[in-house]
């Protein structure tokens, strides 16, 4: 194990981004393998928190495997508007980010969505645009290639079902407790051209930031954080993400926070926080479990990173890369993103 300003980690981490200076704090950092061969990851800084207004995307790359990072640098920001990444998908044709603005204010209700393409002859990413078929509104996560060649992002969104007549008072956000989140997923049968919206999972709690895999042709599972139980809820589809299961409660704990889900040959791979107490303090353990039936059981569970209180780790972005073997891991504390590598012969 190796221990580093507060954390102890399974494989030797290096630091994707540091806060300080103009950047008060960082979260959520999203990787990719590139075309050129590159690490690419975007994160969300700017202003003191998120949602804020001031929020604005930020890059950085690396070309040596993760082992050194570039400066970070401002991708997308606006003018008047908070501005979020939460998706960069590079199984199309085009390298593509989800670029969502918000108003802070109103927290997420006035939430607008847009792509961005990355093109290297055209001189890197496009100005974002809006989906296509209207689509906005809604928050895009990890999305995953179908074994039939169909797209299907995960998305969620929040609904104001009470609190309609809320006024800004300049005194920070004004979130209500009957703005829910409800999640669902978009679908593209043409890469991209166009998306049709599937899936109303809701209950009374907030059900937000799914994650899918394909464990069998047309047979999809979601897990979704829930606020409130300390346990992941559950979601199928067995006819490729058109219609879903009711949203039930797993035996998966949850500490309220992301899970990246992955498939990795017959196996679902699951990073996550298990604490089994909810809430923002217990985001202290970073794992990765194993399923090999679907993810109805969890025999494999290994400890990832472990934060010494009162520091976090949390919010796992990953990918496979068949080619060289290995799992890339990010993750962040809010002041420091960092990244690992894992080979799969560990995962057999």
């Amino acid at each position: 194990m190796i221990s580093i300003d507060g954390c102890t980690f399974r494989y030797q981490p290096s630091v994707i981004f540091q806060a300080g200076g103009e950047w008060k704090y960082g979260r959520e950092p999203v990787i990719r393998r590139m075309p050129d061969g590159s690490i690419f990851c975007i994160l969300c800084s700017g202003g003191p928190t998120e949602p804020h207004d001031e929020n604005v995307i930020l890059a950085t790359s690396s070309r040596d495997e993760g082992r050194t990072w570039s400066p970070p640098e401002v991708l997308f920001q606006h003018d008047t508007r908070g501005v979020w990444g939460t998706e960069l998908f590079t199984e199309g044709d085009l390298p593509c980010i989800f670029v969502h603005t918000l108003d802070a204010a109103s927290h997420y209700l006035e939430l607008q969505t847009f792509r961005s393409f990355y093109s290297a002859g055209s001189g890197g990413w496009s100005e974002p645009v809006s989906l296509p078929g209207g689509f906005s509104g809604v928050i895009v996560r990890q999305g995953v290639t179908l074994a039939d060649d169909s797209w299907v992002l995960p998305v969620y969104w929040q609904e104001a079902i009470g609190g309609w007549n809320w006024r800004k008072t300049g005194k920070g956000l004004l979130s209500h407790p009957e703005w829910r989140f409800v999640s669902g997923v978009l679908r593209s049968a043409d890469r991209g051209e166009s998306f049709t919206l599937h899936g109303n999972l809701r209950t009374g709690l907030n059900l937000w930031e799914p994650n899918v895999v394909e464990i069998a042709p047309n047979h999809l599972v979601m897990f979704l954080r829930a606020d409130g139980p300390p346990v992941k809820y559950r979601a199928e589809s067995r006819d490729g993400g058109q219609t879903w299961s009711a949203p039930l409660p797993s035996d998966i704990p949850c500490a309220g926070s992301k899970i990246t889900l992955l498939k990795w040959n017959n196996r679902i791979l699951m990073l996550h926080n298990p604490s089994t107490q909810p809430g923002w303090k217990y985001r202290t353990s970073l794992a990765l479990w194993i399923s090999d039936d679907g993810g109805l059981t969890w025999p494999v569970k290994l400890d990832m990173v472990q934060a010494d209180e009162p520091l976090v780790i949390c919010y796992p972005h990953a990918f496979i890369d068949e080619a060289r073997q290995c799992l890339y891991v990010a993750c962040d504390t809010t002041q420091t993103h960092y990244f690992f590598t894992v080979p799969l012969a560990d995962l057999e």
